[in-house]
């Protein structure tokens, strides 16, 4: 096979390679160029999305473990206060308590002397009672006879005498 060139042939193939060529850039380049930098824009927009998510999600981490930490923080600190008034709270019952201990002991010991008096009016009025009968009984024996009432007021007399004996001399030794 050989080849034979044909020069009108080559320029009607260049000049229908060079419409075409000159088709493709006028009308097809054009869109597909639109298309690609809509495409290249859309993946710039996404990947500057993607950077502003990937920035808010830190600042959102960021925030949330302040968030946390200020927590405990407040947490330990009303764990803290709430010690602190347990401690005062047990101190304010604790001192509550002993001054209701004080109060009832006191009221008590009261009571006791109160309870102490009253026996010790009781028993001098039963004493004194009894004090009574004895020596009505025992004046009633012993002057139950005329011998005996005789006895007991010679008995009277005497001491009688000897009691103003002893104011004479002790009233004008002064």
């Amino acid at each position: 096979m050989e080849l034979h060139f044909e020069p009108g042939v080559f320029i009607g193939q260049l000049i229908g390679f060079a419409v075409i060529v000159f088709v493709i850039v006028k009308y097809v380049a054009p869109p597909v160029k639109s298309v690609m930098a809509k495409q290249q824009d859309q993946v710039r927009h996404q990947i500057a999305e993607s950077e502003k998510a990937a920035a808010f999600r830190q600042r959102a981490e960021k925030e949330y473990a302040d968030a946390v930490s200020k927590a405990r923080a407040e947490g330990e600190q009303m764990r803290a206060e709430a010690k602190q008034d347990t401690v005062k709270i047990l101190a304010a019952l604790r001192e509550q308590a002993d001054s209701e201990v004080a109060r009832i002991k006191q009221h008590g010991q009261e009571q006791v002397v109160l309870h102490r008096q009253l026996l010790v009016r009781e028993l001098r009025a039963e004493l004194g009672t009894a004090v009574h009968s004895g020596a009505a009984s025992l004046v009633q024996q012993r002057l139950s006879t005329d011998e005996a009432r005789s006895a007991s007021i010679d008995a009277f007399i005497v001491e009688l005498e000897a009691f103003a004996e002893g104011a004479a001399a002790s009233g004008g030794a002064a």
